[in-house]
């Protein structure tokens, strides 16, 4: 009889000489799923509308446009001046308001000057090269008043060719076409700067509007230096 030392010997070397038992096999490992709360794209910069080829960039103080030019956002066709919109024989206006954005393709800019003017300045893009602008002033002080609303383009090194309702730009930048749409095509009174789109003038009662409606648009054609 073997004793007790040599039967948990053969014991262990029984053990040790047993082939391994083959591993389970691992489940698959599934790819993670993006969580909900994940955007699937950039969003779109709060006061920058963007294209396929055009560019438009607002001043949210103002709602004024300080770039309108190509998509990179390095070719600006304007100067520092931007594109700004006042009443004929006024400065431009001290605004104090907000400027939101109302879907992919528009911003909306609300605000009153100090002169108790309401303003509402819509951009939408129409297009992959065309901005349609809306301007809109109100009168909500006590007395009546003569508006006709202007915009004018600060385009440095650019000739234009045609006159207050219809522009065609054209620049070592871009060439451009900007167009204001009137219902009486002859300008009241005193003339203004030929560089500058017009609306129709209007007398504000209190309470009344004036709209001013333009299309702004960046031609993909490439400029010639004039």
């Amino acid at each position: 009889m073997k004793s007790l030392p040599a039967i948990l010997l053969t014991l262990i070397t029984g053990a040790s000489c047993a082939p391994a038992r083959p591993a389970a096999p691992s489940s698959p490992t599934l790819p993670t799923s993006r969580p909900a709360s994940q955007p699937s794209a950039v969003a779109p910069e709060p006061n920058a509308l963007q294209s396929l080829h055009l560019r438009l960039v607002l001043n949210p103080t103002t709602g004024d446009v300080v770039y309108f030019g190509w998509y990179d956002g390095r070719r600006n066709l304007l100067g520092p001046g931007g594109i700004t919109t006042a009443i004929v024989g006024n400065p431009p206006p001290e605004l104090r308001g907000q400027l939101r954005r109302t879907g992919d393709r528009e911003l909306l800019y609300q605000g009153v000057d100090e002169n108790q003017i309401a303003w509402t300045k819509r951009y939408h893009l129409v297009d992959d090269h065309t901005v349609a602008v809306t301007h809109t002033i109100q009168n909500r002080g006590d007395r009546a008043f003569d508006a006709i609303l202007y915009s004018l383009a600060d385009l440095p090194d650019a000739t234009i060719s045609g006159d207050n309702r219809d522009q065609h730009v054209r620049s070592p930048i871009a060439t451009a076409h900007f167009h204001a749409d009137l219902t009486n095509p002859y300008f009241p009174g005193e003339q203004m700067n030929p560089s500058a789109l017009r609306s129709d003038s209007k007398h504000l009662e209190p309470g009344e509007s004036l709209t001013f409606n333009m299309t702004w648009q960046l031609e993909v054609a490439r400029p010639s230096r004039p």
